[in-house]
């Protein structure tokens, strides 16, 4: 089996504010999604008084089943601890597979508002930047 082309990265800084932020960054397929889990269980474990976790998904180049069970793990495991997830900067492939798969809503917190041409939602890229990046 070949190295990926896009391998996955997690880079991490929590701002003053309460917000964890995070930036995701190549494949995330089977063979990353124990790594970007316990990354970000371990962000979570050394956080205090978090109140949000904001994951920037731009440069998410690939979302595999796996990648999607993760992202649902996650929402799981947040949730657990009183952190609202947030999937920032979705690009329109992450957005696509939401909708098809009905976690949408689920992941994002907004309603389905796909066209009937399959296009994504409008907007859905938006939110902040990892700070300094």
């Amino acid at each position: 089996m070949s190295a990926s082309a896009h391998p996955f990265r997690l880079t991490a800084a929590s701002a003053a504010d309460g917000v964890l932020y995070a930036e995701l960054s190549g494949e995330l397929a089977w063979d990353s999604t124990d790594e970007l889990l316990d990354e970000v269980r371990a962000l979570l474990d050394s956080a205090l008084g978090l109140s949000d976790l904001r994951l920037d998904c731009a440069r998410t180049t690939l979302c595999d089943s796996m990648g999607l069970s993760a992202l649902l793990a996650l929402r799981r495991d947040t949730e657990a601890v009183g952190v609202r997830l947030h999937l920032d900067r979705r690009p329109p492939f992450l957005d696509r597979m939401l909708l098809l798969t009905g976690t949408y809503e689920h992941l994002t917190g907004m309603p389905e508002t796909a066209g009937s041409d399959g296009e994504t939602p409008s907007g859905a890229p938006d939110g902040p930047r990892l700070p300094g990046l």
